[in-house]
């Protein structure tokens, strides 16, 4: 019997590799899987995506995750289970819906499902939490699993977000010289990488909310008929609210903090939402309108943060689910203009397979020992290998 560092060592030197990346955002409306032959070493690394599939998370999972505030120590312990076995089924149908096998499988990177994140609070200890147990997911699938890459990051001084930004490296290469893109990710949380022509330069942060609260917001507005705002249809039909939308953007201080900085669903979803419904006349079409552009002026409040880190920012690259929303795209658009906004799928990355692919690619960086950090976008002080390993 091959003893398992030996085989990880073999499927390191591999030039191509069967890597699969699992995703599950802060909306928790799906399982995210994209399997992926990765090319080649160092700096010639290419990721092509064989397969995407959103696999649907089961009903009462889902309804503990968004639930969490409900949950005892045991019941936390058991969603972190649930969602290990979620992770694995998605998978293994992935992997056969590719028409591959799990032995072709060389590693398997899992984001897991974030239930904490410390947003950089005053006086907050840096912490971070991802359940979906790797081990499970090993055992399951009979793959290598990498997976909690945020823990080792804040570790070592960061701020364990964002990590996408690493391998927007690999992902996006190949724009114009002398043009500096943006890659925009509108998942729960909105985030910038800001790509150069030299990838030590890329750097990258969180900069406010995105769907988080639109979504929270969403199932509110219908009565739990929906899951978010489809084709931006609630939005349209409201009007901003500029004197709340004053506000929210005078007292919050986030937006406003030069990078790096991160946060998460504890600054911008179920409390905010609550706090929003009770103090301007409950959850409607006027409040979602108001998000929508708030989410707009802070991704534009990012992008003038990035000028003032490095070169202007001369082309947008949107991904993530919120792409989907016409409403909020139509607003981005017109709020950074003149800077084109272009969706990630005009340049070879599929919108919303973008962060399964990201987290592919890290789990790849770590099969090959090469460090999966660059301290400029998340404030760590030394380059690290990121996440932990699960043998199946």
């Amino acid at each position: 019997m091959i003893h398992p560092m030996a085989d990880l060592l073999e499927r390191s030197r591999k030039f191509d590799r069967i890597v699969v990346g699992l995703m599950s955002g802060t909306s928790a409306d799906s399982i995210d899987v994209a399997v992926c032959r990765i090319s080649g070493h160092g700096d010639a690394v290419a990721a092509e995506l064989l397969h995407y599939r959103e696999h649907s998370h089961d009903p009462e999972v889902r309804r503990g995750m968004i639930g969490l505030a409900g949950l005892d120590v045991r019941g936390v312990a058991e969603l972190h289970a649930r969602i290990g076995e979620a992770f694995a089924e998605a998978t293994l149908v992935a992997i056969e819906a590719a028409g591959l096998l799990a032995a072709d499988v060389d590693v398997i990177g899992s984001h897991g499902q974030t239930i904490y994140h410390h947003s950089g609070v005053a006086g907050a200890i840096r912490a971070t939490l991802q359940l979906g147990d790797g081990d499970r997911i090993a055992v399951r699938t009979g793959c290598y699993v990498v997976s909690d890459f945020r823990a080792r990051d804040i570790a070592a001084g960061g701020e364990g977000a964002p990590l996408s930004p690493i391998a927007d490296v690999v992902l996006f290469r190949g724009g114009v010289a002398g043009r500096r893109r943006a890659i925009l990710n509108l998942g729960g949380i909105a985030n910038l990488t800001v790509l150069g022509d030299d990838p030590s330069q890329t750097f990258g942060f969180d900069t406010g909310p995105a769907n988080a609260p639109l979504d929270r917001l969403a199932r509110r507005i219908s009565g739990g008929a929906l899951d978010c705002d489809r084709d931006g249809r609630i939005a349209r039909a409201g009007r901003v609210d500029e004197r709340l939308l004053a506000e929210l953007l005078d007292r919050d201080p986030f937006p406003h903090r030069l990078p790096p900085k991160s946060t998460g669903f504890e600054m911008y979803g179920d409390a905010f939402v609550d706090r929003l419904s009770a103090d301007w006349g409950g959850s409607h079409a006027d409040l979602m309108a108001t998000l929508v552009e708030l989410v707009a002026r802070t991704v534009t409040i990012g992008v003038g943060q990035c000028a003032q880190l490095g070169a202007p920012v001369d082309e947008l690259i949107a991904a993530g689910g919120g792409v989907r929303n016409p409403a909020l795209m139509k607003r981005i658009a017109e709020a950074v203009a003149p800077i084109p906004v272009r969706r990630s799928d005009e340049v070879g990355v599929p919108y919303d397979a973008r962060e399964a692919m990201a987290f592919a690619v890290l789990a790849d960086m770590t099969l090959r020992g090469e460090p999966a950090m660059l301290p400029p976008v998340t404030g760590a002080w030394a380059p690290k290998l990121l996440g932990k390993l699960s043998f199946p």
